[in-house]
């Protein structure tokens, strides 16, 4: 029983936390979101403040 417990607080626990990490991401990128997950599309960010992919890093892909 002590194990359930333990994986649902754990569960909830890892839940908490990346609600907190949403509201910290939000903080630092002010901008409007396009939907709620605030990292959505944010993979490799050059921390430029726009929501779309960067169009400078598809240039350096077409050059190599």
């Amino acid at each position: 029983m002590e194990r359930y417990i333990i994986g649902i607080l754990a569960i909830v626990g890892l839940m908490l936390t990346w609600v907190m990490v949403q509201q910290l991401w939000k903080r630092a990128f002010p901008d409007k979101h396009i939907d709620g997950d605030v990292l959505a599309g944010r993979s490799d960010c050059g921390n430029c403040g726009c929501t779309v992919s960067c169009s400078i890093k598809e240039i350096k892909k077409t050059k190599k």
